[in-house]
């Protein structure tokens, strides 16, 4: 991209629900959009919305399964070549999946913590040579309060054992609380790229194709909070965890470096990457 370029944005979870939402709204500041959807259809719908809701949209959608290494590594070759030589100032990763019952990846990884976490992980990983070339390059990902109270289960990550619908998601959303801060601390004095992740609010609701918001809180509002920390200044923008629009604290356990890089090791091992 030339400069004066509009700044480009990578949003997984783009085709429906918050992060639909969060690139209507990125748009219509004029901002470039390529998402992330589930399906062919879903993305050319979130497509049509963005086209009747914004004047001369750009913006394009890309059909992946995030729940594989395969479909994360297809994906990025997709942005990598719409991009062309160009830079990736902001990557959003809004994506996310529940499950009921225990589901197994092609992989043979667990479901919510394979789209949920790993997808974020891998997908920063393919696209890192772009993110690094404009000056102030952000990384979002969409967290929740539940990582709270909630651990590793290093004896059974993937959850064969006892898997609890609820725990698996807990497990997946303190993963990318992890992925945050532990990138943060490698990328810091070497690459011009900051992390952080949001809660958009304690009335998200979850469904198949990511958080939307539930009473008390509209999809606009939620969407809100993505927004702000992709187009305000950095200096603006104090702390790597955000919650309804203000700097907030993790969980104590989701600020050891220690189990930031156990999960970093394991998400390599997992991905066969070796990232930063």
């Amino acid at each position: 991209m030339t400069q004066g370029s509009p700044s480009t944005c990578v949003i997984t979870g783009a085709a429906s629900g918050l992060g639909l939402e969060a690139a209507r709204q990125l748009a219509a500041k004029g901002r470039r959009i390529i998402g992330i959807g589930r399906s062919p259809a879903e993305c050319r719908g979130a497509a049509e919305i963005l086209r009747r809701a914004v004047a001369r949209p750009e913006a394009c959608f890309i059909p992946a399964d995030l729940s594989s290494v395969g479909g994360v590594r297809r994906a990025a070759a997709q942005v990598r070549k719409t991009l062309g030589a160009g830079r990736l100032d902001r990557l959003i990763h809004g994506a996310e999946a529940f499950a009921g019952r225990r589901v197994g990846t092609e992989d043979g990884l667990e479901l919510q913590f394979a789209t949920n976490y790993l997808a974020a992980f891998l997908l920063t990983c393919e696209l890192f040579g772009a993110l690094i070339r404009p000056p102030e390059s952000r990384v979002i990902v969409v967290s929740s309060g539940s990582h709270r109270g909630v651990e590793m289960a290093w004896a059974d990550p993937m959850l064969r054992r006892r898997y609890g619908a609820l725990r698996a998601y807990r497990q997946s959303k303190l993963a990318l609380v992890l992925f945050v801060l532990e990138l943060n601390r490698r990328v810091r004095h070497r690459f011009p790229v900051r992390a952080m992740a949001v809660e958009t609010g304690p009335a998200a609701a979850i469904s198949g194709g990511g958080a939307f918001a539930g009473p008390g809180l509209s999809g606009a509002d939620a969407a809100a909070s993505i927004v702000r920390l992709t187009t305000e200044p950095l200096s603006a923008i104090a702390g790597d965890y955000w919650r309804l629009g203000r700097p907030a604290s993790p969980s104590l356990y989701a600020r050891r470096p220690d189990v930031a890089q156990r999960l970093w090791d394991l998400s390599e091992r997992l991905c066969g990457v070796d990232f930063l």
